[in-house]
């Protein structure tokens, strides 16, 4: 391209996926302006095709701009996002656009978009889910911000998106924070999801005491059926993996998870919200638990374990399961979106953002499909939607996988605590009565009734 034509729009940050993201862009024809501060970034776009520019001067990118100019920051987040939006108020005008596609605190996002709102540059934070992969061939993207932005930017979005049965994989959340806040609760059901499959494993693995070709064999055979999704899919490749001296690379991976911030924020959301997601928080202090190495490994060697009998559990019966429990995951982040909609005032279209999951993100799967065809999902969790009325026919499955793990001495949290979500919502009698009294005894608390309305005080002595 020449020096005279303009851009239709700016990429800072070319990282992994900054860079998987701007190539996207430039290989739909988009004419992109890539700046960065890093010459080693800037390099990986020294060959290729021609219609981009790079700039290593801020001033000059904003110029290359066609206007409104849309700049897509794709950068570390937190305070290195707020250090460029500072950089680049100065030099753009009423009108144009700044879109953040990492993976910052939604309500960071809300005030970066009211500030910005005040010198009249439009703000979006959009939630981008795929990996590196995704971002360079097509990923799932949650716009939220600006609706007057998304207008103009939805084209742009719209084309670089996967694209599902010929639909794009893309669509505008809500206002302020939205986007933001769909991805992170994506991140968090991302995190119960992989926790569920890595528990499955490992009761194969250890109680089973089955292969890591047998255990190959039986994730690709699920990943026909029911339990169709991504992570499924690459499950089996990674078991499949082997060392140069023929041995599996997935018994030399050390039992140690990092983590990022996306997952503390869900689970801190769900207190603040009262909502109840077992499954995600446990996936999330699991992570947490595993970086005491030296003391599971002292534990082990210690702590007596008394040997149980454990109920025999079919192949068909693990899938049944793992699909219950991941139906669950689902259903906690759902429940977790909608009552964030009521109170933001945000008008979440749940089934639309089914859609924009099913495919290019991380959690894509068969159930989404149903999640989308669900009726009311606003109105009730997944778990009591008539969508899934037929999950009673897993529940079996599941409770005997929990009971099998307690017997064996298999710590599995994550699936037990789905089996707790489900036996929660069956629950007609909870013992809170029993906690209400106490509190009313030692604190004056006061309790309600079940057979008149109010609030009364029992002098207990």
């Amino acid at each position: 391209m020449t020096n005279e034509q303009k851009c239709n729009i700016g990429v800072i940050g070319l990282g992994v996926m900054g860079s998987s993201l701007a190539k996207n862009m430039i290989n739909h024809g988009f004419c992109t302006a890539l700046y960065s501060v890093s010459d080693q970034e800037r390099k990986r776009f020294e060959s290729g095709k021609n219609n981009y520019r790079i700039f290593g001067s801020i001033k000059e990118f904003i110029s290359s701009l066609e206007r409104p100019r849309k700049v897509f920051l794709m950068i570390t987040a937190g305070k290195p996002v707020d250090m460029v939006i500072a950089s680049l108020l100065p030099l753009l005008d009423r009108g144009d656009i700044i879109m953040d596609g990492g993976n910052s605190y939604y309500k960071d996002t809300a005030v970066r978009c009211s500030e910005c709102a005040k010198l009249g540059i439009l703000y979006m934070g959009i939630g981008i889910s795929g990996g590196e992969k995704g971002a360079l061939y097509g990923p799932s993207i949650m716009a939220g911000g600006s609706p007057q932005a998304w207008e103009c930017v939805r084209a742009i979005l719209e084309a670089i998106a996967a694209r599902h049965q010929g639909k794009a994989c893309c669509g505008y959340i809500a206002e302020g924070g939205a986007g933001h806040y769909v991805k992170m609760v994506h991140n968090g059901i991302e995190y119960a999801v992989l926790e569920l499959i890595a528990e499955t494993y490992q009761y194969m693995r250890f109680v089973k005491k089955m292969g890591a070709g047998e255990i190959r064999s039986v994730f690709e055979q699920w990943n026909e059926g029911p339990l169709n999704s991504y992570l499924i899919e690459i499950s089996a490749t990674v078991l499949g993996k082997k060392e140069e001296d023929g041995g599996c690379l997935i018994d030399k991976i050390l039992d140690v998870a990092e983590q990022k911030g996306t997952g503390k924020w869900t689970v801190a959301e769900s207190v603040e919200r009262g909502v109840y997601i077992p499954s995600i928080y446990e996936a999330q202090m699991a992570r947490i638990f595993s970086t005491k190495k030296e003391e599971r490994t002292y534990g082990a060697a210690n702590l007596k374990y008394s040997s149980n009998e454990a109920p025999g559990l079919r192949t068909e019966e693990m899938e049944k399961a793992l699909l219950l429990s991941m139906i669950l995951a689902y259903s906690q982040g759902f429940e977790l979106i909608s009552k964030a909609a009521e109170e933001e005032n945000w008008n979440i279209d749940l089934a639309g953002l089914a859609a924009v999951w099913k495919d290019g993100c991380i959690i894509r799967s068969a159930l989404l499909g149903r999640i989308e065809q669900a009726e009311e999902l606003s109105g009730k969790p997944l778990i009591l939607s008539a969508a899934f009325s037929d999950i009673g026919t897993l529940e079996g499955s599941l409770r005997k996988m929990a009971a099998a793990a307690v017997l064996s001495g298999m710590p599995l949290p994550c699936i037990q605590a789905s089996l707790q979500y489900y036996d929660y919502y069956r629950s007609d009698q909870m013992p809170v009565n029993f906690i209400q009294a106490l509190r009313d005894y030692f604190g004056a608390h006061t309790y309600m009734r079940c057979d008149r309305e109010g609030h009364f005080h029992t002098e207990w002595e």
